[in-house]
């Protein structure tokens, strides 16, 4: 004799055994992580109530961060140049030396980027060896192709100068 289990709740919704139940229309709320040993479940119970937070959730808060400042840094970058471009076009004779100017911010912006890569790779790769569950551990930013989206959003302006504009 099998037991569907899908009628006997359906029969029990429509008896009405499931109106009041403690808790309805809230939202549930989940504290310990049934993944975790009880040792770690009873070091993250403590901690929480005694005000700490476990350094890989504070790495996760700073990871957050620094990737929102390499996001910053190209979006200035990016209006900077849109901005000069604007500038070169009302003023051609110009274009050298506004060039010239941007390529030495470009640099420094290009440098900071890089280091900012670096450093939040390396938090990365000390979150993912504090993380107690592997699910959640985080990818390496891969420094080739987030340097190249760099080069590809802020491309150069000495690369547009053309032999006649060049006086």
């Amino acid at each position: 004799m099998s037991i569907n289990a899908n009628k006997q709740i359906e029969a029990a919704m429509e008896r009405g055994e499931f109106a009041n139940l403690p808790g309805k229309g809230k939202p549930l709320e989940f504290d310990t992580n049934p993944f975790l040993t009880p040792q770690a479940r009873m070091t993250n119970r403590l901690l929480k109530e005694n005000g700490f937070t476990p350094r890989w959730v504070e790495l996760e808060k700073e990871i957050k961060q620094e990737k929102t400042q390499l996001e910053r840094i190209l979006t200035n970058l990016k209006g900077r140049r849109e901005r000069l471009a604007a500038l070169i076009q009302q003023h051609p004779h110009r274009h050298k030396a506004v060039s010239l100017n941007f390529e030495h911010e470009r640099a420094r912006g290009l440098e900071h980027y890089s280091e900012k890569l670096e450093d939040l790779n390396r938090k990365i790769q000390r979150v993912n060896l504090l993380m107690p569950t592997r699910n959640r551990q985080y990818a390496l930013i891969n420094k080739e192709i987030a340097l190249s989206q760099f080069q590809k959003v802020c491309p150069s302006f000495l690369e547009e100068i053309k032999p006649d504009a060049q006086g």
